[in-house]
């Protein structure tokens, strides 16, 4: 059941509403803190800056803190600093997975080669903490350090598991809790520290954007079959043909004939749909019920978010937050 405080009718326009000319803020200083004394670090970040997504991790942040009053002057530089991180991230993602798009243009390792992005995303990294250190705020490099370790575990526990048929629903969703989940959480958390709130209001705020990043990545699971290319912004069946098993895999895998596994297998063995063609898949999909399982997983963890902030004082801030798991789940690419 949906919190009668939520609203699936907010755009996301709307939802950014509260705190739209502090996110113009963050991307001013994103856009500043790009340039380096090297062309091509320079040349990378504008690439990336002007492609840049919805800016959903800055956002999350900038809410968060506006729960509890005015925006604290340090927020625009921490939600540059997890724009940062965030982009780093996804960098070092299409080069390990030899991605060739990324929203709909070409990646950073096409355009530049693996060895030149690596380093770029690793500078985006450093460049993140130093703007956090000029925070004086230990507190906050412990949020930072921790989400960065969990994030690197993540990558590396995706690279063991890469093919295996196996893989359980609850070694899945702990690998999606360290490779995107946790970034949430450290953004709505952070929002929190800043504003100055206790210890069990953090983790209040931390579990939001936890369960909010989890609904987030499951439907980014599913939409990896369901969406177009076109909308999408890469080739859709990426995860199977770079051999990642997703909830909606495991799933299926779960619940289809012996043949039908032996089938998915072929696809994982040859990293193409050669044998198998990918309408055979999307027909296998829609014929036991995967993507309504997978819809309703992601909406258990949305209203778990929304929980969260049930006890809250209301503010438009408030209601944004509300609003914005219905968003998510129900979202298209």
């Amino acid at each position: 059941m949906k919190s009668a405080e939520s609203s699936s009718i907010l755009s996301w326009q709307e939802i950014l509403g509260p705190v739209r000319p502090e996110l113009e803020s963050v991307e001013q200083r994103f856009r500043s803190e790009l340039v380096s004394s090297v062309p091509t670090v320079t040349a990378i970040g504008q690439y990336l800056q002007v492609g840049g997504g919805k800016r959903l991790r800055p956002a999350l942040l900038l809410l968060a803190t506006k729960l509890f009053g005015e925006t604290h002057p340090s927020a625009i530089t921490l939600g540059t600093v997890v724009e940062m991180i965030h982009t780093a991230t996804l960098i070092h993602d299409d080069v390990i997975d030899g991605a060739d798009r990324r929203r709909g243009r070409p990646s950073t390792n096409s355009r530049w080669g693996n060895y030149t992005s690596v380093l770029a995303g690793d500078w985006l990294y450093m460049q993140a903490f130093k703007l956090a250190l000029q925070e004086r705020n230990f507190h906050v490099l412990d949020i930072l350090i921790e989400l960065t370790h969990m994030m690197v575990e993540g990558e590396l526990i995706q690279w063991a598991v890469i093919g295996r048929l196996d893989l359980t629903e609850s070694e899945h969703l702990d690998l999606v809790y360290r490779k995107t989940a946790c970034l949430f959480g450290a953004c709505t958390r952070l929002g929190a520290v800043l504003a100055g709130q206790d210890s069990q209001t953090e983790e209040l705020l931390a579990r939001y954007g936890r369960n909010l990043g989890m609904a987030f990545q499951l439907v980014d699971d599913l939409l990896d079959f369901t969406a177009s290319e076109a909308v999408l912004g890469k080739p859709v069946g990426s995860d199977l043909r770079e051999g990642k098993i997703t909830l909606p895999l495991i799933y299926l895998l779960n619940r289809c004939t012996a043949e039908e596994q032996r089938q998915i297998a072929k696809v994982m063995e040859q990293r193409a749909f050669q044998s198998v063609a990918w309408e055979e898949l999307l027909e296998l999909l829609g014929r036991y019920g995967t993507p309504q399982r997978v819809k309703q997983q992601a909406r258990l963890f949305s209203q778990d978010a929304m929980q969260c902030l049930e006890a809250l004082r209301d503010s438009p801030s408030k209601r944004a937050l509300m609003a914005l798991p219905d968003l998510i789940v129900d979202r298209q690419n």
